[in-house]
């Protein structure tokens, strides 16, 4: 059983590469292992049982077997927002960095939030091919706007038939991933019901459902101001003194931000409460840009509240016929 919060005593830092992987306890004494399965299960057997926490930073996919195998003998990690390490480094002024070093900060970084640092579990398998696939067909449809541009650019002409050739074969793929996202979802009794629920709101159409699905599966677990925060549009304040700044949308999850704005478009469209909403704060002098983001707020918020709704009557009919 994994120790809780407060059951920690030492914090465990390792800086994770591509073949390797540097561990640090909090002293100045620091060691490199290769990044593989039996190395990292030698080097970390002596923290096995006792009351360490693991820090290591998100890389990509590199840390997997790192966590994997910390799963395996039962130390409580936690996988870091680089960027938060990094201004945490920086706000001590240092610049110095190699993998002994980090290796030395993650472990301080973990030994001053140890109490706050949320536990690194697995996620599910389904989830994560859900996540993957979601996010090559991001990764498509981005190549494809570029290659578009390209075949407008008045230079291209010449390797127009080169460039057509490529779009049709990224529509052959993109369309592969659609139908794949579409049957794992199926095949999934909870995903199916969670997507179910998003494609009852105005504006969701089966793109940014399971975009929402992958990039936001706490939906359904937050309130209503979480969401919006995750999801970029959120108004944060700008305050300072008597100043009142102009209160902006920024941070949250980058891909969710400009689905959401398509979405707005197509429910504004529409004849549904949130075309309502939208024409109303036109009508009160709002700029056309700020009741689009209200829309956008509104989207997200009752997609929250409807799965959160169907997710917990499901749950109890489960009890019920427990």
């Amino acid at each position: 059983m994994m120790a809780e919060p407060t059951e920690i005593q030492s914090i465990l830092g390792l800086d994770v590469s591509r073949d390797t992987v540097t561990l640090c306890d909090g002293r100045r004494h620091t060691v490199t292992v290769a990044n593989e399965a039996d190395a990292l299960r030698a080097a970390l057997q002596p923290y096995q049982g006792t009351t360490t926490l693991a820090v290591c930073e998100a890389t990509g996919g590199y840390e997997d077997i790192l966590l994997g195998v910390l799963l395996e003998l039962a130390i409580p990690a936690h996988r870091a927002d680089p960027a938060k390490v990094k201004a945490y480094i920086a706000s001590f002024g240092k610049r110095a960095k190699n993998d002994p070093i980090d290796a030395r900060w993650l472990s301080r970084y973990g030994r001053d939030r140890a109490t706050t640092l949320p536990r690194w579990q697995p996620a599910d398998p389904t989830q994560q091919k859900l996540e993957l696939l979601v996010a090559r067909r991001l990764d498509l449809v981005a190549m494809r706007v570029q290659e578009q541009n390209r075949l407008k650019a008045p230079r291209s002409r010449l390797i127009a038939d080169n460039i057509r050739d490529h779009l049709a074969e990224l529509e052959r793929h993109i369309e592969a991933l659609n139908a794949e996202i579409d049957t794992l979802v199926g095949e999934s009794r909870d995903l199916a019901l969670r997507a179910q629920q998003l494609r009852s709101v105005p504006g969701v159409g089966p793109v940014l459902a399971p975009l929402l699905l992958a990039v936001i599966p706490e939906l359904g677990t937050l309130n209503r101001r979480q969401v919006a925060s995750l999801a970029g549009v959120a108004p944060h304040p700008k305050d300072s003194g008597k100043a009142n700044w102009h209160r902006s949308t920024t941070g949250g999850r980058r891909q969710i931000r400009p689905a959401l704005f398509i979405a707005a478009l197509a429910a504004c469209r529409g004849n549904n409460g949130l075309a309502t909403a939208y024409k109303a704060l036109l009508k009160a002098a709002k700029p056309k840009r700020v009741a689009l983001t209200a829309i956008m707020r509104k989207i997200i918020t009752i997609a929250n509240a409807r799965v959160r709704d169907a997710v917990r009557h499901q749950n109890e009919i489960g009890q019920i016929n427990a």
